[in-house]
């Protein structure tokens, strides 16, 4: 398999020519940006007693969970406030 990004044909002099993405002073454009991929997924969560009933096997316990957010304009920081609970 071979990598999307950063193309195979880019220089650090043109990725060091392109302009700020969001803010005139910030620091993601086109060249250092995550690319736009398609994905999915798929999520089951039930009781335990509800899998078993079904004849599933539980694959994993949760223990807890928090939510917890940022600003826009601090892209990139959002699962800050989440990993100190």
């Amino acid at each position: 398999s071979q990598d999307e990004f950063p193309k195979a044909d880019s220089t650090t002099e043109a990725l060091g020519a392109l302009r700020p993405a969001f803010d005139k002073a910030g620091t993601v454009t086109a060249g250092n940006a995550s690319g736009i991929n398609d994905g999915a997924a798929a999520l089951v969560i039930m009781e335990e007693s509800a899998a078993l009933a079904a004849g599933l096997t539980p694959l994993a316990r949760i223990k807890s969970y928090a939510s917890g957010g940022v600003p826009p304009a601090l892209m990139g920081m959002g699962p800050v406030p989440r990993l100190k609970k």
